[in-house]
């Protein structure tokens, strides 16, 4: 065993006095975090030109909302119900952009549910919800003789206005978190196969030059596998720590200066509200961060053995790195594999096919993120640790085969 530590050593050692190693620590999540913002920042993007139709059975607003309306947002009004479908396929409501309704109950419970067509822009959220707001601001006030429209604003309590996809106006799919967890799940893969190509080429190095030879007259081939498999997975796992760190920091830095909560009065200035990108909250509020770092960590370790054995016994069949080219294609095809297998759950979640993938070794990484990001229940957080248990049970027997074709294969030029 003490010869396996000090091989496991060894590789850690030779990673960590790589200048590459360093730099990527400090600039691999920095580059991340530019990218996390201009991605945020795009999401401001959406459609601005509205027209906009509010359902008033109680014709509570009297069909007026401001003295002046905006000139990009257009208001109707409706003095009945309106069902979703009939707003989503009827033909004389194709013209509307957006369904805002407004039930009797609303100057008590204060909530609004707002359906829409397409995706709408930061600006355009804002501008109805505050015109909606003042004009209920000046409903309430008008019904407390005692206070001015001014004294009310003070003490009130804001309006909440539910956005939501006409398409799926029951927030079923939650396709933003199972993106996200798709992105936790695609990076293991993406980590798994860089350094996996680490343990191809450091195999493929020792085999050429006959370090090989001289190592295997102290140790037995399979420890060698094992030590160069570990140490380079945990210098794999140590950036990833340093990535969630810097990441960490990164992400609390701009909560609190970029990306301050606009629907959140207690960030409201005298100018305003600061800006808040949509996306916002389901970094900041939706996802549960920890938690996922911990499953991450465990999907990776996991994988890496799976992978990181296949990765050192085509380098054990190689004799240079060129002729073992064409050998990793099929390794990157699994890889690829993986990730395709997470785009087809997002979009198909519940057939035979996604519940298959979600126990292949393959892509159980990637689907169970995306099982994860979406706020597993009891019966599919079970399932997700059985995706686990068959990942780490696979990677433990693929190992032990690994040791014996590594054995056969090391020696032979």
């Amino acid at each position: 065993m003490s010869k396996f530590l000090l091989l496991t050593k060894r590789e850690i050692q030779e990673r960590l006095g790589q200048k590459g190693f360093w730099y990527m620590l400090v600039l691999g999540p920095l580059v991340l975090l530019l990218l996390l913002v201009a991605i945020l920042k795009a999401a401001d993007q959406g459609k601005q030109e509205l027209k906009v139709l509010i359902a008033d059975p109680g014709q509570i607003m009297a069909h007026r909302l401001m003295a002046q309306d905006e000139k990009n947002i257009h208001y109707y009004f409706i003095d009945d119900y309106l069902e979703i479908q009939e707003f989503e396929k009827a033909k004389a409501y194709q013209e509307f952009d957006v369904l805002l309704e407004l039930n009797e109950k609303v100057l008590n419970n204060k909530k609004c549910f707002v359906f829409y067509r397409d995706q709408l822009g930061l600006d355009a959220r804002m501008q109805l919800k505050f015109q909606v707001e003042k004009r209920m601001e000046e409903l309430i006030a008008s019904q407390h003789s005692t206070l001015t429209e001014q004294a009310f604003r003070q003490i009130k309590q804001g309006f909440v206005f539910d956005f939501r996809d006409i398409k799926d106006p029951k927030n079923e799919s939650k396709e933003a978190n199972a993106w996200a967890g798709f992105i936790f799940g695609a990076f293991i893969l993406f980590f798994v196969g860089l350094y996996g190509m680490t343990i191809f080429r450091a195999t493929v190095r020792e085999k050429s030059n006959r370090i090989v030879e001289v190592l295997l007259a102290s140790v037995r081939p399979e420890q060698l596998m094992l030590s160069k498999i570990t140490g380079i997975g945990a210098v794999a796992l140590l950036q990833l720590l340093g990535w969630a760190v810097v990441l960490g920091l990164g992400l609390l830095f701009l909560q609190q200066t970029v990306f301050l909560d606009v629907f959140d009065p207690s960030n409201w200035g005298e100018t305003g509200p600061q800006r808040l990108n949509p996306l916002s909250s389901l970094v900041f509020e939706q996802l549960n961060l920890p938690f996922l770092l911990l499953h991450f960590i465990l999907f990776f370790a996991a994988s890496f053995l799976f992978y990181g054995s296949l990765f050192a016994v085509l380098g054990a069949r190689s004799s240079a790195d060129a002729d073992g080219q064409q050998f990793l294609l099929p390794l990157i095809f699994m890889v690829a594999f993986g990730i395709f297998a997470g785009l087809y759950a997002i979009y198909y979640p519940n057939t035979t096919l996604t519940e298959v993938l979600t126990y292949l070794p393959f892509s159980s990484p990637v689907l169970a993120f995306i099982t994860l990001a979406k706020g597993a229940s009891v019966v599919a957080y079970t399932t997700t640790m059985l995706s686990l248990l068959i990942l780490l049970g696979a990677a433990l027997l693929l190992l032990k085969l690994a040791g014996r074709w590594y054995k056969q294969h090391i020696l032979k030029f």
